[in-house]
């Protein structure tokens, strides 16, 4: 494994099923994250769409979520006019902010559950890859 950590942006998604679940790629992730094996990368609005969904669907793991969220080194990225005007050309306005955000932060990898990301063909668009939880699992384990 090479020196340089490994830049990871997570979608709420991957966020959302990994602390709802101790077992799966989302959780496999953010342990990676946790060791300091890849550098977590998130956005404001990851970090409120998470917030919405643990009150909506889980408010049991609010607190659990607190912990986790102070826990884990994340570094905001935020996403800048020029990779917002292009993440847009690319994918639905949801969730353009998500991909410029992961532009913007120059990351290796855009981890999401989501399959507006995983279904479109990216191939020379982005520096990065974008993939779910097992994929990125497989390739850098």
């Amino acid at each position: 494994m090479n020196m340089k950590s490994t830049k990871v942006f997570l979608d709420s998604s991957i966020i959302i099923a990994g602390l709802a679940s101790e077992t799966g790629g989302s959780h496999r992730v953010l342990a990676l994250a946790e060791l300091g094996l890849i550098t977590p990368y998130i956005s404001e609005e990851v970090t409120e769409e998470v917030m919405r969904n643990i009150q909506k669907k889980l408010p049991e793991s609010i607190a659990h979520f607190y912990t986790l969220f102070k826990s884990l080194p994340f570094v905001f990225a935020v996403a800048d006019e020029k990779a917002m005007k292009y993440a847009r050309t690319l994918i639905n306005e949801k969730d353009a902010s998500i991909l410029a955000a992961a532009i913007s932060g120059k990351v290796d990898w855009l981890l999401s559950l989501d399959k507006h990301f995983q279904v479109l063909d990216w191939k020379g668009n982005l520096e990065f890859k974008i993939a779910s939880p097992q994929l990125f699992l497989n390739e850098f384990l």
